[in-house]
């Protein structure tokens, strides 16, 4: 997604204006609970890694509406709309099948010094 990072720069966008709370809270402050108790199912099952992925699979889907805004209105997004977004099921399973087929490189084992 190397044109939302150059959106997210442009308009001085950082991640920890929008994904910190993900990962303090696994999603739990934002998000409907059956949403959460999804995420948790996954984090139990497969590491925490899922939330991650679970954070990949949000940019992902939420891609071309984030192209889309300015700085006020990808930071409401992030806060309002896509939270809202996760209450329907069908969105919930469609972001689960997304997230579990993310890959994410785990640094450690990529490691060159040894």
């Amino acid at each position: 997604m190397p044109d939302l990072h150059t959106h997210f720069t442009d308009l001085n966008i950082e991640p920890h204006m929008y994904a910190s709370q993900w990962f303090i809270t696994i999603f739990t402050v934002k998000f409907p609970l059956p949403f959460v108790y999804r995420i948790m199912d996954m984090v139990l099952c497969e590491g925490l890694d899922t939330i991650f992925r679970v954070a990949l699979a949000l940019l992902k889907a939420s891609r071309s509406q984030l192209l889309q805004q300015d700085f006020e209105g990808v930071l409401n997004h992030f806060r309002v709309a896509l939270p809202k977004r996760y209450s329907s099921e069908k969105e919930t399973n469609q972001l689960i099948a997304q997230a579990a087929s993310t890959k994410v490189r785990n640094s450690k084992s990529h490691s060159t010094t040894r």
